[in-house]
């Protein structure tokens, strides 16, 4: 049993495989699109055919227990949407040829006959039966209305025709010889009151106004109900073979009058049978016959039809079988019971009252008898003109049948379709879906309106763009949360412009892992969708999602006290969203140069807010792969005019100062574990001060050289980068230079930030390793020469003033080095046991005291 889910599937997999055939071959597209309907309706109708056997409701989209009928009618209009508008294009197609051989004909034959002219002069060859498809042939609207009855004769619902009985009114005929016997054996009692007929023939009961015999009337009842529901469904011939195999072979001959009549002498010659078109009587396909057929008096016959409907001595049934052949609407409407059978009345009327009046006005070589008898049988309906007047005819009719029906939102697009008004539907459908006015019933056959505009685009017909691209969106909508694979099949169909933005925010919404997210970006390749433009927009898109949340301004002068996130400290799920949002655009190798920005900018960010350990696993995420050898060809060769460049310079320094924390980090942890000489004595406490002093200096080595190499010494994030020139305050803020703007504002703050606690920090890993290694005492002191080197400019970053240091970090700087200082010469001291006394502690100058 397929669930819903299968459905939407299957559709889907009708438009994905349309995409592909169209790609292969564009210049057939119509045609194949002509089949796509005829699968949409098959698929419709197996759904109905699997939830009918279920006695689960779960498995209908449309969520009630009349889902049965509604996937009928889903398939049942697809059929209708199918055949209409493959018609209307055929009819196009052939109007289009006409002019073409108009233009293309020779305009100096001044002998030939004016087209108008000829075209009014009657020719002595017609018959009904050519003069009929002459009319199909001049009146698409006819020929669309023929269509409509044929789909509604052959959409009809299943019914069990009577059996066939053999024996004519066996019943009837064993009363009336029983009667007979009764009364030569009997003849001197009296005669009983009995209202059976005396005679056996088929208009004895309206001539002796008298009753056949219960079970011949029975069967008689069903018998007419059967031929009835047989016309309802166009299989004239299956309703003159039950009469045929009945017994009742007069009644199939009655039936046969309608009958379009043929002369093979004066038709001319086809190259494929034709189906006898277009009346009730028409059953088969029509081959040309080699004699004269048909019926001559086809007018007559039907006269004599709406005669006999018209007699209310006659049995309901039979009055409405009578008047659908001869295309009277009154005693139809008695028997109708659903919409389709309202609608099947009139515009079996109307088909065969344009037919009557074509073929009265034809020439022909034949006159058929004249109808004055029986001309007083008048319908109490005005002539149907066209469908909209029988759409209204309909809302006027008092039946509770109508009125719930009317209430089918399958009904309405049927309306509309048969009225060659489906734009404006799908328009309607659209505003309704925007205002969010719209019951359940409707927004259930989201699916079909999607669909069904697919379809429609791909045959050439005109539809509001802006309303189709609404219903898709929608429908992608709900693709993205229960199949999202088959997103990328239908973002496809949007328009070009709206493609990215589309798959974007649905890529935007997507949680999944690396290699889920990946195949969509696959699908989306497959499905023709710009891959590149894709990714860059949805990391935009989560970036700047990201940077609406309450975090801090790093510019505002009310910014707290900046800290620094230790390296085991866990990132957020903001941060962890940011992360992953860059790779999207690191998935191909084509968009690297692009990702290089992005990620500098996101570091920037991360580094801004004190979030090292963010900015180091974005670092660590990143592909293999991902520096280029056209980028560190660059940078060895000062191209820093070169934006991918200057980038590439400025992603090696904020990884050098993550690399450079990570470092400091590692050492600190070592530093920490230094032995305690009161909990540990003698040989044992030896033993792990060497061991800690070995793994100290390891560490302070790597971090020391990390911090001058990489940060202090290089001019972190200053000219390698090659910003300079004119002042970020002095640029632009809307225009291009708005990013770079933003960029330089960006890395100045970075360099107040991180320059002067590189120094701080630098200092430290010297001073507190002075035991362990007692060169680093003057190392220490030795910072105030790198800070001071004017090439280098360190000592603006300290001097700068901000709101949580108004006065700069110089002074601090100093502080640490009079705590050096002193170090040393307490040291020196301690040596000299001849030395003056220090005047001050050095821990008092540590302290920021003095």
């Amino acid at each position: 049993m397929a669930p819903e889910s299968d459905v939407i599937r299957a559709f889907a997999g009708v438009v994905e495989n349309h995409q592909a055939h169209s790609q292969a071959e564009s210049g057939n597209s119509r045609t194949s699109s002509a089949s796509t309907a005829r699968l949409f309706a098959q698929l419709a109708k197996e759904h109905y055919a699997q939830f009918a056997e279920s006695d689960s409701f779960s498995l209908s989209p449309y969520g009630k227990k009349n889902g049965t009928r509604q996937w009928l009618a889903e398939s049942s209009t697809w059929n209708l949407l199918g055949r209409l508008y493959s018609l209307r294009l055929q009819s196009s197609s052939s109007d289009n040829g006409k002019e073409d051989t108009v233009m293309d004909g020779d305009v100096s034959t001044d002998m030939e006959m004016d087209a108008g002219t000829a075209k009014d002069i009657p020719t002595v060859v017609d018959t009904d039966f050519t003069r009929v498809q002459e009319l199909m042939d001049a009146d698409p609207l006819l020929s669309e209305y023929v269509e409509v009855r044929r789909w509604l004769e052959e959409n009809a619902p299943a019914f069990h025709p009577v059996e066939t009985r053999k024996g004519y009114l066996f019943y009837t005929r064993k009363s009336i010889r029983d009667r007979k016997t009764h009364a030569s054996t009997a003849s001197q009692q009296p005669e009983k009151t009995d209202n059976t007929v005396t005679e056996a023939d088929p208009d004895a009961p309206s001539r002796q106004r008298k009753e056949l015999a219960y079970e011949d009337a029975e069967y008689e009842a069903s018998l007419l109900r059967t031929l009835f529901e047989y016309v309802r469904r166009g299989r004239v011939g299956d309703a003159m073979d039950l009469c045929a195999e009945s017994d009742e072979p007069w009644r199939a001959a009655s039936m046969k009058g309608g009958l379009l009549w043929r002369d093979p002498s004066l038709e001319p010659e086809i190259e494929d049978d034709m189906p006898v078109s277009v009346e009730s009587g028409a059953c088969a396909v029509d081959r040309k016959p080699s004699h004269t057929a048909g019926n001559i008096n086809r007018m007559l016959w039907k006269q004599t039809c709406a005669a006999l409907a018209h007699d209310e001595n006659n049995e309901v049934y039979e009055r409405a079988l009578y008047a659908a052949l001869g295309g009277r609407l009154d005693e139809v409407l008695l028997v109708c019971e659903t919409w389709e059978d309202y609608l099947w009345a009139y515009i079996n009327t109307m088909v065969e009252a344009k037919i009557d009046s074509g073929i009265s006005d034809a020439n022909s070589l034949y006159t058929p008898a004249q109808t004055t008898s029986l001309d007083h049988i008048q319908s109490k309906y005005p002539p149907i003109r066209d469908m909209t007047q029988i759409f209204a005819s309909l809302t006027e009719i008092d039946s509770t049948v109508l009125q719930k029906s009317a209430q089918q939102p399958f009904q309405s697009v049927q309306r509309s379709i048969i009225n060659n008004d489906f734009a404006s539907y799908i328009d309607s459908y659209a505003r309704r879906l925007r205002a969010g006015d719209m019951d359940e019933a409707e927004r259930d056959i989201l699916r079909f309106v999607v669909h069904a505009a697919l379809y429609l685009s791909e045959l050439g017909v005109e539809l509001p763009a802006e309303a189709v691209e609404t219903n898709l969106q929608a429908y992608i909508g709900i693709l993205s949360k229960s199949h999202p694979e088959l997103v990328a099949a239908y973002v496809a169909h949007l328009p070009t412009k709206d493609q990215t933005d589309s798959y974007s925010l649905f890529l935007y919404g997507i949680n999944d892992p690396i290699n889920v997210r990946l195949n969509l970006l696959r699908l989306a390749e497959q499905h023709g969708l710009d891959t590149d433009a894709i990714c860059k927009r949805t990391t935009q898109l989560v970036l700047d999602a990201s940077k609406t949340e309450d975090s801090p301004d790093v510019f505002s002068d009310s910014n707290e006290l900046f800290a620094l996130a230790e390296p085991v400290e866990l990132i957020t799920d903001n941060e962890s969203e940011q992360i992953r949002a860059i790779e999207w655009v690191t998935s191909s190798a084509q968009l690297y140069d692009h990702a290089l920005v992005g990620i500098c900018k996101l570091v920037r960010w991360f580094l801004l807010h004190g979030r090292t350990n963010a900015a180091t696993q974005l670092f660590n995420s990143l592909p293999d792969d991902f520096v280029q050898q056209d980028w560190i060809k660059g940078a060895e060769s000062g191209e820093v005019s070169d934006p991918i460049v200057s980038h590439f310079q400025e992603y090696i320094h904020l990884l050098s100062l993550c690399d450079a924390y990570a470092y400091y980090a590692t050492w600190s942890e070592i530093l920490y574990k230094r032995p305690v000489e009161s909990k540990v004595h003698g040989s044992r406490y030896q033993a792990l001060w060497l061991e800690w002093k070995e793994s100290i200096t390891a560490a302070t080595e790597r971090a020391s050289q990390m911090f001058r190499n990489r940060i202090l010494d290089v001019d972190w994030l200053g000219s390698p980068l090659g910003l300079g020139g004119a002042a970020a305050d002095d640029m632009d803020t809307s225009g291009d230079d708005a990013p770079l703007r933003e960029r330089m504002q960006e890395i100045e703050r970075l360099r107040e930030l991180y320059i002067p606690e590189t120094v701080f920090r630098l200092h430290s890993i010297l001073f507190e390793t002075r035991d362990a290694l007692p060169k680093n005492l003057k190392r220490s002191l030795g910072l105030a020469q790198l800070v001071a080197d004017e090439s280098l400019g360190i000592y603006h970053q300290l001097a700068k003033p901000s709101h949580v240091h108004p006065q700069g970090r110089l002074m601090s700087f100093m502080n640490l080095m009079r705590r050096s200082a002193f170090e040393i010469m307490r040291v020196q001291q301690e040596s000299q046991s001849n030395k003056p006394p220090l005047i001050m502690d050095p821990a008092i100058i540590s302290s920021g005291a003095v």
